[in-house]
């Protein structure tokens, strides 16, 4: 699994990552040259003894020693130890070196020098064996007092790096928590008031950003509301007129005992369909746009008898359908808003039947959860992999399950669709 940081913690390590590589790489810079200064000074003291060796007017071929120092003009002169360690050197005035541990473990090891100087027109090799007894113990000291100050100095500024670190993304991440709480605060009222200074001309921006996004979200989304809730309070009056006038046609045939011919009649029974799904869809609409579902009239009603009634008020859908219902309830009794629940499971059948053109209808009813399963037949799967197949009212539902905060699938299967539905109590939710 990937690990992810934060910003301010991946800030933060930068920067500690950075000063540590610096720290760490100075101090060995510091090391490095505290020994070239060593080695200077010993190449120093090596060019003195060749002068001092030729200011002695010793013209000869003999091997000389000044001050600890072995000088031969050639190299075959060389001690054998010396010789065994280095090859012949070919390169003026650079200082080789050679430790061997001694056996008395450590601290008890010899440092070889070896150097070639060209001193007055003149060639020497001159070698030098030193051990930690041979060495002036302020050479100790002041080593040992330059590794104290090299760490010393590298934790004081490690530490210090931190603390500036720290200081720094605690003043960078106050106003980028004030920026998050106030854009989690947001509501359509504050989203009219200016926004707070975050201290920072960007953060200042981004805020004045944040606020025109979802100023313009929140304007689209109050057009769309307002025009939903006009739209379906409109409708209303037409579908009232359509219903009342298929009504009455109704009872004029029932008093006049005469029935319609066929083809009038077919128009008749789309009316009466078109009207319902019309009146249905703005019920819906309109429960949607409701700014509260906590006051919604709640009562006691059979889950059970609730589902029958629809479905026999929905048979004239599958009129003429060669389309078999299989329907299985038990007796239930909730304490919830019946006519919520009739609206969604009233669509909910309706998709069903309405989309289903040969094969059967599956409707389970088990406590407070339904499950309605369409199984169509070959014929019928081109008419249900449309857009229009489960389309604009099973999307309602769902909003007003979410709304309502009631369980709702929709599973797309290879013959046909499954809905499930379970009405949850308000005080489960608690």
């Amino acid at each position: 699994m990937k690990l992810k940081l934060s910003l301010k913690l991946w800030i933060a390590l930068s920067f500690l990552v950075l000063g540590i590589t610096i720290v760490t790489g100075y101090s060995m810079l510091s090391i490095h040259f505290f020994f070239r200064g060593m080695d200077s000074i010993i190449s120093a003291n090596m060019e003195h003894a060749a002068e001092d060796y030729l200011h002695a007017q010793q013209q000869t071929t003999e091997i000389a020693y000044i001050d600890g120092y072995t000088i031969t003009r050639s190299w075959d002169e060389q001690t054998a130890v010396v010789k065994k360690y280095f090859k012949k050197p070919k390169r003026y005035a650079v200082l080789m070196k050679h430790f061997t541990r001694g056996e008395a473990g450590r601290g008890s090891g010899l440092m070889y020098f070896l150097i070639k100087l060209r001193v007055e027109g003149q060639d020497f090799f001159i070698s030098r064996t030193l051990t930690r007894a041979d060495a002036s113990p302020l050479v100790g000291k002041n080593a040992r007092q330059s590794r104290h100050f090299i760490i010393t100095l590298s934790v004081g500024i490690t530490l210090l790096l931190a603390l500036i670190t720290w200081l720094l993304m605690k003043r960078l991440s106050q106003p980028v928590s004030r920026l998050t709480k106030w854009t989690h605060e947001l509501t359509p009222e504050t989203l009219k008031r200016n926004p707070p200074d975050f201290a920072y001309p960007e953060l200042n921006q981004m805020a004045k950003l944040i606020q025109s996004s979802l100023s313009s979200v929140n304007e689209a989304m109050e057009r769309e509301q307002k025009f939903l809730r006009y739209t379906s309070h409109e409708l209303r009056t037409p579908i009232s007129v359509i219903r009342n006038n298929v009504e009455l046609m109704h009872k004029i045939q029932q008093k006049q005992s005469s029935a319609l011919p066929e083809k009038q009649q077919e128009i008749f029974e789309r009316i009466e369909r078109a009207s319902l799904t019309m009146q249905h869809l703005c019920e819906t609409l309109l429960w949607l746009n409701r700014d509260e579902t906590d006051s919604l009239t709640k009562q006691h009603f059979r889950l059970d008898e609730l589902i029958h009634n629809l479905v026999e008020e929905m048979r004239y859908l599958l009129k003429n359908k060669p389309v078999n219902i299989q329907l299985e309830t038990q007796a239930c009794e909730l304490h919830e808003s019946s006519v919520a629940a009739r609206i969604i499971i009233g669509n909910l059948i309706r998709n069903a039947f309405q989309h289903t053109w040969d094969g059967s209808v599956s409707i389970q009813q088990h406590g407070a959860t339904i499950t309605i399963h369409n199984h169509c037949s070959q014929s019928n799967k081109d008419n249900t992999g449309d857009a229009q197949g489960f389309g604009l009212g099973l999307q309602l539902t769902e909003q007003l399950c979410q709304k309502l905060k009631w369980s709702y699938q929709n599973q797309v299967n290879t013959d046909g669709h499954c809905a499930i539905l379970t009405i949850i109590p308000a005080h489960s939710l608690e």
